[in-house]
């Protein structure tokens, strides 16, 4: 036996409209079409699943238990339909970020925010980590997009996109006496109690050269892991900082006032995505959207 879709429809319509000439209306088809195809479903079911009493359409036992069938096979299809639907327009699914504290401290909870708020049935997901465990998760598929410092050398698994170059910045004190200029030259940290990021930091390899060159000497106070703490160590008075303009920025502590260094010290960084793997429409919104949010805090920032 092969039960044909069209006579389950007009089954379904029948049985939900209560008779056979509406039933045609909501099919668009004519009534004695709609007759021949209950006729046709009942000969392959050897069932009678109607009977008329004058111009009413009686259904049977069977035909009763028939459509409680039909209706759920076609609600399925219906929440698989709703669920393709949500997948396409990336309303539904989840995300999953994995990001150096430089941008994930802060700076991309905005980006996040909008995000969610287009899509709220997504499920957002973020590990703050060092840029080798963002490569190691990317590369194992556990996350769906990673932000690392900028990565100069291949890494198996991993489609590397240099992001947005932005100027660091000089985070001082407020009663700073550096605090009173526009700009703070290199040149201007000259015995300064500087607050320094770990060694292995690319900011903290570009700093040590810009200084080095400009034969410029500071005293150092301190070493940490994350931007988020030296900006921190300043606001407690400890010393000053050059940090990324995400971390300087999104910190928003009246105790501490950042100021352009000249020349530049540039901060880049990379978005690395698992390799042969096809992007969902959730991770290229999701992309949009943290490009917006470049655009929007760093317009002049090059690419």
């Amino acid at each position: 036996m092969s039960l044909n879709p069209r006579q389950l429809e007009a089954f379904r319509k029948v049985m939900s409209a209560g008779s056979m000439t509406l039933a045609a209306e909501l099919l668009e088809i004519s009534q004695p079409a709609v007759s021949r195809l209950i006729r046709d479903l009942e000969t392959a079911l050897s069932i009678r699943l109607f009977r008329r009493e004058g111009n009413r359409l009686i259904p049977g036992a069977e035909a009763r238990r028939l459509f409680r069938e039909v209706e759920r096979f076609y609600q399925g299809m219906e929440s698989i339909e709703r669920v393709a639907l949500d997948l396409k327009a990336a309303r539904v699914g989840n995300l999953r970020i994995a990001t150096i504290s430089a941008l994930g401290l802060g700076f991309m909870s905005e980006g996040i925010q909008a995000f969610s708020q287009a899509h709220p049935k997504v499920s957002v997901s973020m590990d703050v980590c060092p840029s080798q465990d963002v490569l190691e998760l990317v590369t194992a598929n556990q996350v769906d997009v990673g932000y690392i410092g900028f990565m100069g050398t291949e890494y198996p698994g991993v489609d590397a996109f240099q992001q947005a170059s932005v100027a660091a910045v000089c985070v001082l004190p407020r009663g700073h006496v550096l605090a009173r200029k526009k700009a703070v030259r290199i040149t201007d940290l000259h015995d300064q109690p500087l607050i320094s990021l770990h060694s292995n930091s690319p900011l903290r390899l570009r700093v040590d050269m810009a200084m080095a060159s400009a034969g410029v000497r500071c005293r150092h106070v301190m070493e940490t892991t994350f931007a988020h703490s030296a900006c921190s160590l300043v606001a407690s008075g400890l010393g000053i900082t050059i940090s990324d303009p995400f971390t300087a920025t999104q910190l928003r502590d009246p105790r501490i006032v950042c100021r352009p260094l000249v020349p530049d010290i540039y901060y880049t960084f990379s978005m690395v995505l698992p390799s042969h793997q096809p992007r969902s429409k959730v991770v290229n919104d999701f992309i949009g959207a943290m490009k917006v949010l470049f655009d929007k805090h760093f317009p002049a920032s090059g690419s």
